[in-house]
């Protein structure tokens, strides 16, 4: 049986916790704001920077590794929505292939004030835990973060960091419901297809295709078959996880397209949740 998760850093990775020498990675809670407006959403940001040779995990790891988790303390008429993901990257870890960041990151959460909220400043405090790996392993848990912001009738972006948050929003995957997605499923693979709009013709190959899973019905180790059919339509064949879900009703995940692909040279990272 292939080791997942948690457990398979553990015994490969000779992990080192946080406070041991320091943590490898740079973690800092930033506002896309400077103030924030009662009854108006604002935005908050884990920015990560990995040193060279290191990576952080994505919101599913794949095969190893252990996502990103955030804890919120919030006070009364903050509510916090989940996590936003920039698109992973494929990264390496003790030989199997899993989902996740390298270089850096913004990891974006979006918040909501109350319009009630009489509060002349918010102090808003999370723990968070993650695992960054690169040699060895370095997982951090709980670690706290506080953010405070003003209270105004009017709010104001930070300049320091808007700049930061324009640049990883546009990395967050999207739906696009002018792709034509299909999947089905086999007793040990699963076959995704998708058509791209009439106005996108395909490159000749797959050159640089992968699909990244979101609830670990694909096992990130195994190799993804890819073909460009006749009629434009990409086919990827996947390894079905042995810890899939028996009766998934759907395949959530990701699918990174290369530049080629777009008329703008840009890769391109579509957000998929096709039903069987």
């Amino acid at each position: 049986m292939r080791l997942s998760g948690f457990l398979a850093i553990v015994l490969l990775c000779s992990p080192q916790p946080a406070g041991a020498g320091g943590n490898p990675l740079d973690v800092e809670l930033l506002s896309e704001q400077r103030n924030i407006r009662p009854g108006a959403a604002f935005c908050l940001g884990l920015h990560l920077r990995h040193p060279p040779g290191s990576h952080s995990y994505w919101q599913h790891p794949g095969i190893v590794g252990l996502a990103t988790q955030v804890e919120w303390d919030l006070p009364a008429g903050i509510v916090a929505g989940a996590i936003e993901w920039p698109a992973p990257a494929l990264v390496k870890m003790a030989g199997y292939d899993a989902q996740g960041y390298e270089g850096e990151t913004l990891l974006l959460i979006p918040l909501t004030a109350a319009a009630d909220l009489a509060s002349k400043q918010v102090r808003v405090t999370a723990k968070v835990s993650w695992m960054c790996c690169g040699a060895t392993c370095s997982p951090a848990v709980k670690i706290p973060f506080g953010v405070t912001l003003p209270v105004a009738v009017s709010a104001e972006a930070d300049p320091a960091n808007e700049a930061l948050f324009a640049k990883f929003r546009a990395l967050v995957p999207k739906l696009d419901p002018a792709w034509r997605v299909a999947v089905m499923r086999a007793p040990h693979t699963i076959v995704l297809t998708l058509h791209a709009p009439g106005d996108r013709p395909a490159p000749p190959t797959a050159d640089g295709i992968r699909f990244f899973t979101a609830d670990g019905q694909v096992d990130t180790s195994q190799k993804q078959v890819l073909a460009v059919l006749s009629d434009g339509t990409v086919r990827i064949q996947l390894a079905l996880s042995e810890f899939a879900p028996p009766h998934p009703a759907t395949l959530p995940g990701v699918v990174a397209l290369p530049a080629a692909w777009q008329s703008d040279g840009q890769p391109l990272h579509l957000q998929i949740n096709p039903e069987y």
